[in-house]
């Protein structure tokens, strides 16, 4: 006999009502759809006499995986309790649910959240009894692309009526859309993105989809925007709670697996969006973390990418379960000892102290490195990420194939500084060689722990003699990110001369042009890929910037 599984409220069930229940769960039900009726008038008799809603997980051979006692709000993930192996977890559910008396049998709040985490082909809800003239109220619902409605009526009428195997509740449209969810389950992790507004709408969206580009450069795939404009931010979750829990729903309907917020949380920030949206919560910072660790080549990339998420982690570090809040002790010990979470706080502790000194040394490497160059002039190619740096860092040394910089349409391609000589001839013969540096891309509020991490990096560009920043034309956010790019080499301490190189003049609007010569009257304009203003750029180098 198939082992029947309880869950929900069963502590407090008498012995008798247990194995009721166990036998209802034992029912089979009809292999093509429908319900068993008897089974299910057997059900609203327990739910009248417990006095709380009942549900059935019914899978694609009408066998009973789950029956849940109570809310199924309290469920949490309802398809994380399926016993079996994860590949029969979600094989063709169907959901059954009597509501209990005075329910709405439309799904609402916290119970449609959990349904749609399961992801059923069909979700027939029923009263626990029949109304006047026998009418048992019931109806069918299924999962709709309606960010307002995730859930949509498909039939309503008698409750023996919708339990005939005959009437198929999942029609073929919607078969098709949750099995195409979970598909994209299997593909790059789906992200939700989560935004708390307040400037203006060109703004708002500038940022949305800078955000959009940070989650495709490390790899996943934004599938939804959620945004609220406030005044002032909620302290504990920043977003109020209603419009979080139209987010959960909207992730649900979606199939995202990851939420990404454009505002740094604190830890506990996080903790409280993970809990109300039941799903793991990044944010921006982290998000930039993660491109960089995937980014990073190089031992000394590597090694300051982990130290910058050391410093960003230590702090977000919690117990979670009995593993990290175990206490230790022993023989020799007194009192209870320290938490297994106090000793991980106190390794990182000991790791980010090796990683300093590590990132020191190469510091000091770096410092010797530039010393030995102190013979030639030194500039540095800087902008905000994907303005094309590494582009004209090729198209102006023309390396030999395969000793290429790396230069991509995604935000930063490239970590490691790459130095380059170029030798530039004059009218008379004499050739005139400098050093040409390619530098991390910049972005708006950098997290501060990379900045630390990646300071010995960043010196390449505070110790050239002049900067030529970068900028994308055909970008209609370059004039913010030429601001970001100033904003940053001033907290840095730069004071190097610097000129603007606008790229991309070949794809932007003319307007643009007129607009560059607004900040820098001596702007070089260029286009690295189409070779448009090169020559141009390389006489300018000659004599800039002047020796004092």
């Amino acid at each position: 006999m198939k082992q029947s599984v309880l869950a929900g409220r069963v502590t407090g069930l008498r012995p008798a009502q247990k194995r009721r229940l166990e036998r209802l769960a034992q029912r089979r039900h009809p292999e093509q759809g429908g319900a068993d009726l008897l089974g299910l008038q057997r059900l609203a008799a327990e739910a009248r006499e417990l006095e709380l809603p009942l549900s059935l997980v019914v899978d694609g051979r009408g066998l009973c995986r789950l029956l849940w006692v109570g809310p199924l709000e309290q469920s949490g993930r309802l398809i994380e309790r399926l016993p079996g192996s994860e590949r029969r977890q979600g094989q063709d559910l169907r959901l059954l649910s009597c509501i209990g008396r005075g329910q709405s049998l439309e799904p609402v709040g916290s119970d449609a959240l959990v349904g749609m985490d399961l992801q059923p082909l069909f979700w027939l809800r029923f009263s626990d009894r029949a109304r006047s003239g026998g009418r048992w109220p019931a109806a069918v619902y299924g999962l709709s692309r309606d960010e307002a409605q995730p859930w949509t009526c498909r039939l309503e009428g008698e409750l023996a009526d919708l339990c005939d195997p005959g009437i198929n509740p999942a029609e073929a449209g919607e078969l098709e859309a949750v099995r195409a969810i979970n598909q994209t389950r299997q593909g790059p992790e789906q992200v939700m993105l989560l935004a708390l507004v307040s400037g203006e709408e060109t703004e708002s969206q500038r940022d949305i989809a800078e955000l959009e580009g940070l989650v495709r450069s490390a790899g996943g795939l934004p599938v939804g925007v959620v945004r609220q404009k406030r005044q002032q931010a909620a302290p504990h979750t920043l977003w109020g709670e209603g419009k979080l829990r139209e987010a959960a729903l909207e992730a649900r309907r979606l199939g995202a697996t990851l939420v990404v917020t454009d505002r740094e949380l604190t830890p506990v920030q996080a903790r409280n969006l993970e809990r109300l949206l039941d799903l793991p919560v990044s944010d921006r910072s982290e998000l930039i973390l993660d491109i960089f660790a995937q980014r990073a080549a190089s031992s000394a990339g590597r090694l300051q990418v982990e130290l910058a998420q050391l410093r960003y982690r230590l702090p977000r570090l919690s117990g979670r379960g009995l593993s990290l809040s175990r206490q230790g002790g022993g023989i020799g010990t007194r009192g209870p000892g320290e938490t297994q979470l106090e000793k991980d706080r106190r390794a990182i502790a000991r790791r980010i102290e090796r990683l300093q000194r590590d990132v020191e040394r190469l510091g000091e490497h770096r410092a010797r490195l530039r010393q030995g160059r102190c013979g030639l002039k030194r500039l540095a190619l800087v902008g905000y990420t994907n303005a094309g740096k590494s582009s004209l860092l090729n198209a102006l040394t023309q390396p030999v194939a395969g000793e290429e910089v790396l230069a991509e349409n995604k935000l930063f391609a490239t970590l490691d500084p790459t130095t380059r000589r170029l030798d530039l001839p004059d009218g008379s013969g004499a050739v005139r060689r400098l050093l040409l540096t390619d530098t991390v891309g910049f972005i708006r509020e950098l997290p501060p722990p990379l900045v630390e991490a990646f300071r010995s990096t960043l010196e390449e560009t505070l110790e050239a003699d002049g900067l030529l920043i970068v900028v994308d034309l055909a970008d209609p956010a370059w004039p913010v990110q030429l601001r970001t790019v100033h904003t940053i080499l001033d907290s840095l301490g730069s004071h190097a001369p610097r000129r603007l190189v606008a790229n991309q003049i070949d794809r932007c609007p003319a307007t643009a042009l007129e607009q560059a010569r607004s900040f820098d009257a001596d702007v070089v304009f260029i286009s690295a890929t189409a070779g448009l203003g090169l020559q141009h750029l390389r006489d300018m180098l000659q004599d800039w910037p002047q020796s004092t």
